[in-house]
């Protein structure tokens, strides 16, 4: 296992060469108007000010007029190369970002927004493969022809991270941020490129936003890093919920061949992306119970027969109007669901609002705690309809109005 030189120097020069070739690069995404993106009064690129507030915003994906008082933060975040073609065509992909925080006596409040052409939601979904006659997951990464060209995009989510530094535990990360805990040059087994931290008592705290899994419940996915290699990254505890991979193992009718296909689907519901584990409860979804041959599959209640019904069929670029959500999810609990995240989709990009506790009280010492107001550097990633590729800003710095 090759593990990415933490040198300060070494990183600054290498990055350097790669933010000016990322900038002169291609991009394959529409960028919004990035007037849309430039208040009157900015503090620049790199420091976001937190201002204290006695009124807090109302956390529901729009803005309101509380946080015209709150400086933007602008900048443009860039996909970049680690290498063995790991973000294989996002590489050089930009988005233009803004961000303004507020906090009173208990929780900080960040409001993100940042430019996105498409809305994606059609994530891993199944589909019907007429000449197999099995059932498939649309792929999470793009696919490529023997010439490198792009012949099938991801099926996946829009995403959002940003990594905290806890305690000021991870060494050079006010110099490196994100690119602190990246190791690249791993095996394929293990995941090629990879975050993990380079010590036992370092640890990150990681802000995931995903727009499919947990977006449905507005929650934020609270994350961390440590040293565990080859992947550090884990969900904090939870008490109960989260999402599922809609998927089963049944073997066809009158065989010992497994095949895998859907576990729940919602009859007569189109273009869907996840199922809620409420809808389960209360019979709305349905338990798929058998599969035979040709792909036909039995639930209580009916057959779904793909054979006949093309709207199981993948349509064109995109998946059929019938494809079955590939998660279903619930609500979770504890302290993996202590960020509050709501959002709206413009049509052009997101805004995304976010509320903590200044303090959660994790008493695993996990979470960020912004209690004494010192400064934090942190950086971000945005990922656009990607599994892991995303579009980094290192080194930003969160202050504090006193």
């Amino acid at each position: 296992m090759k593990k990415q030189h933490r040198n300060f120097w070494f990183t600054f020069i290498i990055f350097s060469i790669m933010g000016v070739t990322m900038y002169f690069g291609s991009c394959t995404h529409d960028d919004q108007d990035l007037d849309e993106f430039i208040p009157e009064a900015t503090i620049n690129d790199t420091e976001l000010l937190s201002k204290k507030v006695t009124t807090a915003p109302t956390v529901d994906g729009t803005i309101d007029a509380v946080w015209d008082s709150a400086k933007k933060l602008i900048g443009t975040a860039t996909v970049p190369d680690p290498g063995q073609d790991v973000f294989k065509g996002y590489v050089g992909d930009s988005y233009n970002f803004t961000m303004r925080s507020l906090y009173d006596t208990e929780n900080i409040y960040l409001l993100v927004e940042w430019n996105d052409k498409d809305n994606s939601q059609d994530r891993e979904t199944w589909f019907f493969d007429s000449e197999a006659k099995r059932w498939e997951e649309e792929s999470r990464w793009p696919t490529f022809n023997a010439s490198g060209q792009m012949t099938r995009q991801a099926f996946y989510e829009d995403k959002l991270a940003i990594l905290w530094n806890v305690n000021n535990s991870v060494a050079d990360w006010d110099k490196t941020s994100c690119y602190a805990t990246c190791h690249t040059g791993l095996s394929a087994a293990d995941g090629l490129a990879r975050h993990y931290t380079n010590a036992a008592d370092e640890k990150i705290d990681m802000w995931h936003w995903k727009s499919v899994r947990e977006g449905v419940w507005g929650v934020m996915d609270d994350q961390y890093q440590d040293n565990t290699t080859p992947n550090g990254r884990k969900s904090d505890p939870k008490i109960s919920g989260s999402y599922t991979d809609n998927n089963q193992s049944l073997a066809i009718t009158g065989t010992t061949d497994m095949v895998k296909v859907p576990k729940y689907f919602i009859p007569g519901r189109e273009y869907y992306y996840w199922i809620t584990k409420t809808e389960i409860d209360n019979g709305t979804a349905k338990l798929i119970t058998a599969v035979d041959a040709e792909g036909r599959l039995t639930y209580d209640g009916g057959v779904i027969d793909p054979n006949v019904d093309g709207g199981y069929l993948q349509d064109g670029s995109i998946s059929g109007p019938k494809g079955i959500p590939s998660i279903y999810t619930e609500r979770v609990t504890g302290n993996r669901g202590d960020i509050t995240a709501k959002f709206q989709y413009t049509g052009s990009g997101w805004i995304l609002e976010i509320q903590r506790k200044l303090n959660t009280g994790d008493a695993e010492n996990v979470d960020i705690n912004f209690a004494d107001l010192s400064d934090q550097y942190f950086g971000i990633g945005i990922m656009d309809n990607a599994a892991i590729a995303h579009a980094i800003k290192a080194n930003l710095l969160l202050k504090f109005e006193k």
